[in-house]
């Protein structure tokens, strides 16, 4: 006769089945019951009913229910988007790339820090515990590097906007060494592109000679 699954069994299947049942110290969970603190939506609606309706702050809450505080804050939007239902597991998908959820990104950037950041696999582990999902390291490497190369990006973007200059007519064309009244073109600075290409190169030209002529 074939077994029938049993209710961790279907957590585990589902996505749902806590990693670290040990670590929800509420007294309500002690006894085997209606309270199972293998159940992780379970755990995680009365995480949120103790904080609303207990009076405890929301890192206490969590600490109780042996969860971080992202999760208390990703689960609470999520119960006010969606009710119930938003605390359920995301469906499986085939490939990691999928499972780096927002709620997996809070985790890892928030033990990615620092002069000593944490190995992706030690990363991995973590997430699996926090919040029963399995994602492979180089899954997490590589998003660790599209984050850093975006970051990298915007700061150049950034750099170079604020340091990008048009040369004035005196910077382009000055006097040169052999005395007042000589209108040679010196060379130190280019034109802008967009000036040179749109045509403008003689006329900045002729400016900047009439410029050196009108001081000598």
């Amino acid at each position: 006769m074939p077994k029938h699954p049993t209710k961790t069994d279907r957590l585990r299947e589902l996505g749902a089945l806590n990693p670290q049942p040990q670590r929800v110290h509420a007294a309500w969970f002690d006894s085997a019951g209606f309270f199972d603190a293998n159940d992780l939506v379970q755990v995680k609606y009365e995480m949120l009913r103790h904080a609303r309706q207990d009076g405890v702050t929301k890192a206490e809450a969590a600490s109780l229910f042996g969860l971080s505080r992202p999760t208390f804050y990703l689960a609470e939007a999520s119960f006010a988007r969606e009710g119930i239902s938003g605390l359920l597991p995301q469906p499986r998908r085939p490939k990691s790339a999928h499972k780096l959820t927002p709620e997996v990104m809070t985790v890892i950037n928030e033990h990615h820090l620092g002069s000593s950041p944490i190995q992706a696999r030690t990363l991995a582990q973590l997430v699996h515990k926090q919040l029963g999902i399995s994602v492979h390291p180089r899954s997490i490497e590589r998003a660790i590097a599209r984050k850093k190369n975006a970051e990298a990006s915007a700061r150049h973007r950034s750099f170079k906007v604020a340091h990008e200059r048009v040369p004035s007519l005196r910077d382009i064309a000055r006097p040169s060494a052999s005395g007042p009244g000589s209108a040679r073109w010196t060379g130190r600075h280019r034109l802008p592109r967009h000036v040179a290409r749109s045509g403008g190169a003689a006329q900045c030209t002729t400016a900047a000679f009439d410029l050196v002529d009108g001081d000598s």
